[in-house]
């Protein structure tokens, strides 16, 4: 029975844990790769001339890497 409790327990935790999402500030309100909404979406973040941008994905990140001049947009 014990053993059943603290299983339960750390399933719970982990569950709860991994719903979380990232609480960073980033520049944009859409993935730059992709268009979602950052805002609801947010998993991953890169740096990029000291801003920090926001991603749903590590994939979208990814690409964003290969070529960030061609995602950001010029003000």
């Amino acid at each position: 029975m014990k053993k059943i409790v603290t299983l339960t327990f750390f399933i719970i935790s982990f569950s709860i844990f991994a719903q979380q999402k990232l609480k960073v500030k980033v520049v944009n309100e859409k993935d730059p790769i992709c268009g979602m909404n950052t805002a609801q979406f947010l998993t991953d973040t890169a740096i990029y001339q000291k801003k920090i941008y926001g991603f749903c994905s590590k994939s979208c990140k990814v690409e964003f890497k290969k070529n960030p001049k061609k995602y950001v947009k010029k003000k």
